[in-house]
């Protein structure tokens, strides 16, 4: 009876941890981005940012970083992206955190924005269309399936940074000698960011494969 018992205990130990290994195994896996538009990317304060509310970020610092790629070697992009910029850091995890830090500090000043019942002014309209526009146009087709959201989607969170930059602008000039003080790397900003709440879902972003969401993998 005994050793019925043993076997029994050994079989369930083994299950366990091979579902364990599993997991563990999905963990690191990267995920496909289209796929994974609701999974939380950030929570600032009581509001939660889904990786498809980052798209414009992705995309956008995406396509800037290749384009500074082919400039630096038009034959070999994967150069540019794989420099590093300090030890243990490389361009790719650099750029890649700086689309997280700069989504954290728009929703919180589009949150102070719309708090403070703040609107853009019909030249700031104007101008939003056009980067509209052009954004959505520079995307090509198969670049646009990739990226999975929606025309409207992409274009009402275009606003909403729209908004929040430019309350940055109005609410640095009314704080600070310079509204760049309020900037995502400025010191006063950094100030206010420790008022936040501000707590990144890091398992599933560090799944995120940054440089191949609009560009696609180089492998395939």
């Amino acid at each position: 009876m005994k050793y019925k018992i043993f076997w029994a205990v050994v079989v369930v130990f083994v299950i366990a941890a091979g579902g364990m290994s599993f997991f563990s195994y999905q963990q690191k896996q990267p995920l496909v981005y289209h796929e994974s538009l609701m999974v939380p990317a950030v929570t600032v304060d009581e509001r939660t940012l889904t990786m498809g509310d980052l798209a414009y970020y992705i995309a956008a610092e995406e396509l800037e970083i290749e384009e500074q790629a082919k400039i630096y070697d038009l034959e070999n992009t994967d150069k540019y992206w794989g420099m590093r910029l300090r030890p243990g850091r490389f361009i790719k995890i650099e750029a890649k955190e700086m689309v997280l830090d700069t989504a954290i500090h728009d929703e919180i000043f589009y949150q102070m924005a719309m708090d403070a019942g703040f609107t853009l002014g019909e030249e700031e309209q104007e101008s939003l269309a056009m980067r509209q526009y052009d954004f959505w146009s520079d995307l090509t087709e198969e670049q646009q399936e990739r990226l999975g959201v929606e025309k409207q989607e992409l274009m009402d969170r275009m606003e909403q940074i729209a908004i929040a930059q430019q309350y940055q602008f109005v609410y640095g000039m009314e704080h600070s000698i310079v509204a760049e003080d309020y900037a995502v790397d400025g010191e006063k900003y950094q100030d206010l960011l420790k008022e936040h709440s501000v707590k990144v879902n890091r398992s599933d972003w560090n799944r995120i494969p940054f440089g191949e969401v609009v560009l696609g993998s180089k492998e395939s």
